[in-house]
């Protein structure tokens, strides 16, 4: 899977996002904006970051991550300086908006499913075209509005920690933020004197979601069938 490197300042761990049971895709653009990045005490879970310290906050901006070279930094945003020394963290926690900007396919067992000229709705899923030539960037929504989205993800009322959580694998049609939690591969423990840099890479073979049957792209009412922003998959490394 294509990853591209967003650096930030300090750390090496995994998060491996939750994504609802359907037909899911690579993209073409994915634009993201991250607004809030959070270390996690040790004893956190996929459903609960403990004692959440902020290393970064505010809007990152649009950032491409499908048409970045590889290996190559995108973007920077956050600082561990706010972590007490002594403290062990086994989790982050990355707070996005769930808008989107995106481009790519979705096969199905009988079709393959372009984004073409329809934007989706905080509450409403997509359809799309069978032709290629139809291929067009459009606006999507992360996640199902629903309780099946995967532990590690929720949606959010606000994107700077001040917001109202739902509970883990719960997106709420009103929220318009999104949060992934995800392990370290190994606790750590700030000392005096430590500089690590942590590194987050972002990939999108299946950030393009299809809901419902098999049905040559349609759309029905809501979120029931139609095309959707999925989660990307989120790695962080700490060096």
């Amino acid at each position: 899977m294509k990853k591209i490197f967003i650096t930030i300042l300090f750390i090496l761990f995994s998060i491996s996002s939750s994504k609802a049971v359907n037909n899911e895709g690579p993209a073409t653009e994915y634009s993201i904006s991250m607004t809030h990045l959070e270390m996690c005490e040790i004893g956190s879970t996929d459903t609960n970051c403990l004692n959440p310290v902020t290393i970064g906050i505010g809007d990152s901006g649009a950032i491409d991550i499908a048409n970045t070279t590889a290996g190559v930094a995108a973007a920077s945003y956050g600082s561990l300086s706010a972590i007490p020394f002594g403290k062990s963290y086994s989790y982050m926690q990355v707070t996005m908006k769930r808008l989107v900007t995106i481009a790519g396919s979705v096969s199905d067992d009988t079709n393959t499913c372009y984004t073409s000229a329809n934007d989706g709705s905080i509450t409403t899923a997509v359809a799309g075209s069978t032709s290629s030539g139809d291929l067009a960037t459009v606006t999507l929504y992360i996640g199902l509005t629903s309780n099946v989205n995967g532990d590690n993800m929720n949606s959010i009322s606000a994107g700077d920690g001040t917001g109202t959580a739902q509970a883990a694998g719960v997106i709420d049609n009103d929220d318009t933020f999104v949060q992934f939690r995800g392990p370290l591969t190994a606790p750590i423990t700030l000392k005096p004197g430590q500089i690590p840099t942590m590194t987050l890479a972002f990939g999108f073979s299946e950030a393009l979601g299809y809901a419902g049957a098999d049905n040559g792209c349609a759309n029905t009412a809501g979120e029931s069938q139609g095309l959707y922003g999925s989660s990307p998959n989120v790695t962080i490394t700490i060096k």
